[in-house]
């Protein structure tokens, strides 16, 4: 929206830091009275704003001149950060090669100078036609000014770890028990079709998702998978990820060849029959290589033997039948109880499957649930709302709850609204001003959301809210992505006391508060937000609204990149499913947003794009190397490349995009990394998997790093080469030389941890990988120093620390270990005495992870009083402890215990536990492989107690 393009305009101004003013010195008298001109024109926004929702004559007139106030905005605001560059590169750039670019850099200060007063010529006409559509000044009836504004605090609640989410269930019960009935009917062995069909927004994928995770399904079946199918989508992409998600392919190969008289995750055990054999090994890269006929092979393969679910999440009645039909027949019946489930909004859909079939309409609900539901949102736990105020607004709550006709999304976007609207009046209001009959698209629901969107506080709420809304259908979001993306496009304002990370994340509790985004998954350490969705029709309606805002536009396939150029304001684009376009229409030159959710065949055109902001390649393919003219883009905030699309090299020039704030090349091997790229001065976010070759460089400019997620790999030649016979002897050798090499590496980057101050996570891992005679592959840590735990022991702002690696003098370093840490995640440590003593001493920690012999020594002893605030402990692959003393007040906060594949000889679960009165969920997996036994006394104890012990 335009007022959100304006107000990170004037921020933009405070953020031209002291040490420029020199170098800025006859440029700042035209920035400040441009400022001063756009501030003005905030003010006009919210009076124009307000009168073209209201409709009426003058509404084609005032969009154009909204329109015309977002562009000389943008204009500004790309002015400025050129501005803005060339200072922070002349403070990099010293000495002779400074020297070199002062003339250049004094001409470019002179086009700024130009650039600044034709914009603010521009701003001027679009006052004088503020003047012509009696545009009221706003500002002129407050006292209180717009930067002011921006600095209050918008979240007055408190969204704790028990906060309601908005994916509630209400009225779902008899439907739930029919269709887990039919799920578990053991005398059905062929694969059956259960079909659940309701209109949008009747609770039809809350009711299948509530299923799909009940832990007694999960226990029935032996993979599990949930599919969204989009109403576009490419059939081998789908059925790519179809098995992606039932086989848990990651980027590691995942299966193993197991010994016939084992029973775990790789041979299934049904009844009495015990199925193992030799699975082939996949790698994610592996399957996005397969056709078709490779796909089909490796599910009918995998699922031969394996009991399985799939859900198939909103199929569109667009989809043909033949094309359902034809998903349908990659699942393989082998008579063994298999299940899919199917939502849709078209009753016709389930009636064309060509197999066993069950169909179940979803109900709406009757006027006691929806008012059981409507009652839950409005007045949700943490408000406390009085029973006098609560009996008040009873009567005319039913009312509302009446006017949305039982339809769940409904009730729970207007719960959402009213939990923040606690008045009387309100309320009432509604009762009449709900129109039903004026709806869009035939969905009673738009004019709820309408009012719950206009009541966000600020436009910058309203900004992110629209924003994912650009996401595809059903996608999970990651909120630290989002937070990330939000502080990229400047939608999130600077607050003292605060990072921005903060505040983008208490926007993101805020939609979801207002039931604006569902909640998918929370953190297990502090119960914060790790992950969101927005519903399909609030998505339908965030896209309309976004597109009348001029936000974004979303392309689908080639022609709609064809859009006459008046019909299309190109800032930000959103790429689905778009394959078989060369490139992007190069008359974009104002893009300052790609977003690239599937293939796009060619990225040539991205350099000619020089004012993108923000730059998501997440679902590109075959990218080998980022163009080398990728330093061009200097207002560059953000850049990702992920999804294994074989990133090998970051080009040098990389390194003058001095306005990056994260890079993250998950799922890459990236060879080398440029030198200077560590000085980018704006660098908060670094993500690389796995990086070959490089050597830290000495770092000035890490001050504002956040998060640091490094792995350091040895690879000393190509995998082929790697995994030759021939050269087994070759391979020890060249291990040993590169483990001397990387003590020299990790001393230069312990030199620029120094400089890490604002690290809140951190993640190194460092191995070393060779091969053994006569075995399969090895892989182990290679060593931390001691000197690198002295130097993480003085960040005060760490918070997650995971390290995957052998420790130097480990047993003695624990006790050096931050206590401001919250998560701990060791790997391979290999330490040499028993850690929880130490460990059960850190104070604030919440989340403990031990995995592959993280210790050696044969007993664990935890003490009464550690541990005072852990929440969740794993212990996975430590097997050499022979027994376990859990004394009485140790792990008074602990819920969640998971034991995997660890402890020989030990009979599990100890009887220590029985202490631990907290504890809610306890995993025993795979632990008979290595010789322990199951107390079933103790088991039985603990379910006493109240925790649930799950055995697999």
């Amino acid at each position: 929206m335009a007022e959100s393009a304006v107000a990170s305009v004037v921020r933009a101004f405070g953020t031209l830091a002291a040490e420029e003013a020199a170098f800025l010195r006859g440029v700042h008298a035209d920035a400040d009275l441009l400022r001063a001109e756009l501030r003005r024109m905030q003010c006009f926004l919210r009076d124009a704003d307000a009168r073209r929702r209201a409709g009426g004559r003058d509404g084609a007139r005032l969009t154009n001149w909204v329109v015309d106030v977002r562009a000389a905005a943008y204009d500004a605001e790309n002015a400025l950060g050129e501005a803005d560059y060339l200072a922070r590169r002349r403070r990099l750039r010293l000495g002779f090669s400074g020297a070199l670019v002062w003339c250049a850099d004094v001409a470019a200060l002179h086009t700024f100078v130009v650039n600044i007063r034709r914009v603010r010529a521009r701003i001027r006409e679009i006052s004088d036609g503020a003047v012509a559509y009696e545009i009221a000044d706003l500002g002129e009836t407050t006292t209180v000014s717009a930067d002011l504004q921006e600095q209050e605090e918008v979240i007055p609640y408190d969204l704790s770890w028990n906060s309601a989410d908005s994916n509630l269930v209400v009225g779902f019960h008899e439907e739930r028990n029919n269709i887990f009935r039919e799920l578990m009917n053991h005398k059905i062995c062929q694969i059956c079709v259960i079909s659940v069909v309701g209109m949008a927004g009747s609770g039809k994928s809350t009711l299948a998702r509530k299923i799909y995770s009940d832990p007694r399904v999960k226990q029935h079946f032996h993979s599990s998978s949930w599919i969204s199918v989009s109403e576009k989508y490419r059939f081998l992409d789908l059925i790519k990820d179809i098995a992606r998600r039932i086989m848990g392919i990651t980027r590691k190969n995942i299966f193993k060849e197991e010994k016939k008289d084992q029973e775990g995750e790789g041979a299934i055990s049904d009844g009495d029959t015990n199925i193992a054999g030799r699975l082939k090994e996949v790698a994610i890269e592996e399957l996005e290589n397969m056709g078709e006929e490779d796909v089909k092979e490796l599910l009918r393969e995998f699922l031969a033997h394996r009991r399985f679910l799939v859900v198939l999440d909103d199929v569109w009645k667009s989809n043909s039948y033949s094309k359902i039909n034809r998903i349908l027949g990659v699942l393989p019946d082998v008579n063994n109880g298999s299940r899919i489930i199917l939502t849709t909004r078209d009753m016709d859909v389930p009636k064309h499957v060509a197999r066993m079939k069950s169909i179940h309409e979803k109900k709406l609900l009757n006027e006691r649930e929806s008012w059981e539901l409507l009652e839950k949102m409005s007045f949700p736990e943490y408000q406390n709302v009085s029973s006098a105020n609560r009996s008040h607004l009873m009567p005319i709550g039913k009312k509302l709850a009446v006017k949305c006709k039982g339809l769940p999304l409904a009730l729970v976007v207007l719960g959402g609204y009213l939990s923040r609207n606690l008045d009387y009046d309100i309320w009432s209001g509604l009762v009449d001003n709900l129109d039903w009959e004026a709806r869009k698209n035939d969905e009673p629901v738009w004019n709820i959301i309408a009012r719950s969107y206009n009541d966000l506080p600020n436009h910058q709420l309203k900004s992110c809210f629209l924003y994912v809304a650009s996401f595809p259908e059903d996608h999970v979001i990651r909120v630290a992505k989002l937070c990330k993306l939000m502080i990229s496009k400047g939608f999130v304002p600077h607050r003292s006391n605060r990072t921005m990370e903060d505040t983008a994340r208490e926007y993101i509790k805020e939609l979801a508060q207002r039931c604006m985004l569902q909640t998918v998954e929370r953190s297990k350490w502090h119960g914060s937000i790790k992950s969101v969705v927005l519903h399909d029709v609030l998505r339908e309606w965030g896209i309309a609204e976004a597109r009348r805002e001029g936000l974004f536009n979303i392309w689908s396939n080639p022609t709609d990149s064809e859009a006459p150029s008046d019909s299309i304001t190109a800032y930000r684009i959103a790429l689905h499913n778009f394959v078989g376009c060369a490139e992007i229409n190069v008359a974009m030159p104002k893009l300052r947003t790609l977003l690239v959710f599937f293939m796009l065949p060619a990225v040539s055109v991205l350099c000619r794009l020089k004012f993108l902001r923000v730059l998501d390649l997440y679902g590109l393919k075959a990218l080998k190397l980022l163009p080398s003219g990728i330093g061009n883009l200097i207002h560059l905030r953000y850049l990702l490349e992920k999804c294994g699309s074989g990133l090998v090299g970051i080009p040098s020039s990389a390194s003058d995009l001095l306005n990056l704030q994260t890079l993250d090349a998950r799922g890459s091997t990236v060879k080398s990394l440029p030198r200077l790229f560590w000085n980018i001065p704006t660098l908060r976010h670094m993500f690389l998997s796995e990086v070959n070759h490089w050597v830290p460089p000495e770092v000035r400019c890490l001050g504002s790093l956040q998060t640091l997620y490094l792995c350091e790999v040895s690879m000393f030649r190509d995998v082929k080469s790697y995994v030759s016979h021939k050269q087994r002897s070759r391979a020890i050798s060249a291990n040993y030389s590169i483990a001397r090499r990387n003590e020299k590496i990790w001393a230069a980057f312990l030199r620029s941890l120094e400089q890490m101050e604002q690290a809140v996570l951190l993640h190194l891992e460092s191995w070393e990988v060779g091969r053994r005679r006569g075995s399969g592959s090895r892989i182990r840590g290679q060593v931390f120093s001691a000197e690198l735990i002295s130097s993480i022991s003085r960040h005060r702002h760490l918070q997650v620390l995971e390290l995957a690696g052998r420790w130097k003098h480990g047993d003695s370093q624990l006790s050096k270990l931050p206590h401001g840490l919250k998560k701990l995640k060791l790997i391979g440590s290999e330490l040499n005495e028993d850690p929880m003593p130490l460990l059960g001493v850190l104070p604030n920690l919440v989340v403990l992870v031990l995995e592959d012999n993280a210790f050696k020594w044969n007993s664990m002893t935890c003490d009464a009083g550690g541990f005072p605030r852990l929440r969740h402990l794993t212990i996975d692959g430590i097997k050499s402890v022979e027994s376990w003393n859990v004394e009485a007040g140790a792990f008074p906060s602990l819920t969640h215990l998971n034991l995997i594949s660890s402890f020989t000889g030990l009979s599990l679960p100890p009887l220590g536990l029985l202490h631990v009165t907290s504890l809610k969920t306890l995993l025993l997996k795979r632990h008979t492989w290595n010789g322990s036994t199951t107390s079933s006394s103790n088991v039985s104890k603990l379910e006493e107690m109240g925790c649930k012990v799950i055995i697999r």
